[in-house]
């Protein structure tokens, strides 16, 4: 019974996402029939502007939901994983926030947002997830080793820096269009969702728990603490900034595109560990699974409290997430 819950607890997420695709096909400007999805997609007509609006529109917003949802909540088992921390999640490394600077700063600071014909937000934010990710891992870097509280401390203080000149920025902001544009980036956002941006974060997240199937055992050893895992063999400074590198892409990725999305990677994790154990073999997957769920949720829910445009999705999960962190808190003293 024991070795079943995993593959239930699987089928259990796929029923439960095939109803939020379904449902978050429905809900939008105008409601759509189960019959009128079904047609769509058995005979799909571009020129039929209901039907161009539910595979062009509201399809690639879900996906990339999915997709957001499941890279957010990886990347924070793996932290929560590598810092032995329970309170651990993406925004730990100030990935986010470096990723948010960086597209803050193309915002501001070029008023076309396209340089060579490409559109620049993105790529900022790229380039700064990785930037902030980078400062943080050698400031908690010691002789060659990453040290879990040297990196906390550090992801903090680099987050905070990061969050105080991307508010600078936003206050200086000259024109009003900057100004909004920031500000939408800032609650985070599926809006820009659109087939052309999918391949990016599907590929990330694809490749990173293809890696990661190869190294549950090591993530298991981790969890004893770096002397018992050297011990028992494990490259533990090798395993680690494979650790910190693929949470940072997942996580770079997804706000690259989204902005800043809180608390999935804090909440989904403990979940998984809660229906699966500490140890389960299936449990990066189910984490994955559970998070791209969460997230279609919460956009379902912030489309249905404020239609038709829906509230960011960052305030929805916030909603879940801040309670949940105050549990923790008290919780683990």
């Amino acid at each position: 019974m024991k070795n079943s819950r995993p593959i239930l607890w699987l089928i259990i997420g796929v029923l439960l996402l095939l109803v939020l695709v379904v449902s978050g096909l429905r809900v939008g400007s105008y409601s759509t029939s189960y019959s009128f999805i079904f047609n769509t997609f058995r005979h799909y007509d571009p020129t039929e502007p209901a039907q161009l609006a539910l595979v062009e529109l509201r399809l690639p917003r879900i996906v990339l939901a999915l997709l957001a949802g499941a890279s957010l909540a990886v990347s924070g088992y793996l932290l929560q994983t590598l810092v032995t921390n329970p309170l651990a999640d993406p925004y730990l490394l100030g990935t986010a926030s470096g990723a948010s600077l960086g597209a803050i700063m193309s915002f501001v600071l070029v008023p076309s947002l396209t340089v060579a014909g490409v559109y620049l937000p993105p790529v900022a934010a790229l380039v700064g997830a990785f930037a902030a990710t980078l400062v943080v891992v050698a400031l908690g870097t010691r002789r060659g080793k990453i040290l879990p509280a040297p990196l906390l401390l550090a992801g903090v203080a680099v987050g905070a820096l990061a969050a105080a000149i991307g508010s600078l920025l936003t206050f200086l902001a000259s024109s009003e269009g900057n100004l909004r544009s920031i500000v939408f980036w800032a609650f985070g956002s599926f809006e820009r969702a659109s087939w052309g941006v999918l391949p990016y974060p599907a590929a990330v997240l694809g490749v990173s728990l293809f890696l990661l199937a190869f190294l549950q055992k090591d993530l298991n050893l981790l969890l004893l603490g770096e002397e018992r895992a050297a011990a028992l063999g494990l490259p533990v400074a090798q395993r680690r900034w494979l650790l910190v590198l693929l949470a940072a892409g997942l996580t770079g990725g997804v706000v690259a595109l989204c902005g800043p999305v809180g608390f999935v990677g804090l909440l989904v994790p403990h979940l998984t560990r809660g229906l699966l154990g500490t140890t389960g073999r299936y449990n990066l997957v189910v984490c994955a699974l559970l998070g791209g769920c969460f997230l279609l949720a919460c956009d379902l829910l912030a489309r249905v409290l404020y239609p038709p445009a829906g509230l960011p999705v960052g305030l929805v999960t916030a909603l879940f997430g801040v309670p949940f962190f105050v549990y923790l808190l008290r919780k683990n003293n």
